[in-house]
């Protein structure tokens, strides 16, 4: 039986996991990242959002540790445009009342092509994010000439990971790498353990930016999703089910 190994954390992939069970199926909990607050004491005062401010989301993450000291901006201040970088992003800031626009590509690159960021229109843009993470995104608008406060809610963090549950060679997998950090880190992981063999199995990457990362790091087998969201990674999964992709 082919095992899918995910490495999102803990109820994220937990989540995931009761999902795919219902389907039949099997899967294994790796996360190879958690994600954390940051501390009072460690979280700047959150960006003032003027009119026709441009918010962008980076992360569901994002929405879970930055909404709330923002929300009150978002909804009584007029003319705010309101970006989430994913589809899963969107979902959150729906449900807490955010109608929020979505690029056509799900990453920095997607987000500078929106209309809503042309160099003669936008002034102000507030990036809420993790710690670190690529700069691409924040560098261009300022060379476009906007005002840009990177708002950084949340940080990532790199647990110590058993490897056991991947010690049996001889069971088909189907990894998950749903970021480039992720997908660099799971690689570090495998390397470092000897397990190279395991760069023969598919991994499921949100991208086409982390499908050439994954290429270039050994992967034998990438298969790129529509986007970082469960439902991208379940579709994508069904992809390789039924491509036969996972021997």
């Amino acid at each position: 039986m082919t095992t899918v190994v995910l490495t999102r954390p803990q109820s994220d992939s937990e989540r995931l996991a009761v999902a795919l069970k219902a389907d039949g199926i099997h899967t294994v909990i790796l996360p190879v990242m958690a994600i954390s607050a940051l501390s009072d004491g460690e979280l700047a005062a959150p960006p003032t959002l003027d009119q026709h401010a441009v918010c962008v989301f980076i992360s569901a993450n994002a929405v879970r540790f930055g909404l709330s000291a923002l929300l009150p901006r978002l909804t009584e201040v007029p003319g705010i445009v309101t970006i989430a970088v994913g589809a899963k992003t969107r979902q959150c800031l729906a449900e807490q009342g955010i109608d929020a626009v979505m690029p056509d590509r799900p990453d920095s690159e997607g987000v500078l092509a929106m209309a809503e960021l042309d160099a003669s229109q936008v002034r102000e843009v507030v990036i809420v994010k993790g710690e670190g993470g690529r700069e691409l995104l924040a560098n261009e608008l300022r060379q476009r000439g906007a005002q840009v406060t990177e708002w950084s809610c949340y940080r990532r963090c790199w647990p110590d990971v058993d490897l056991t549950p991947l010690a049996d060679s001889n069971t088909p997998r189907v990894f998950q790498a749903s970021s480039g950090e992720v997908l660099t880190r799971l690689s570090e992981l495998l390397a470092g353990e000897h397990s190279g063999d395991l760069f023969q199995s598919t991994v499921i990457v949100p991208s086409e930016r982390v499908a050439a990362m994954a290429s270039n790091l050994g992967w034998q087998r990438v298969i790129c999703a529509q986007d970082a969201s469960d439902h991208g990674f379940a579709d994508a999964l069904r992809q390789v089910f039924r491509a036969g992709l996972t021997g």
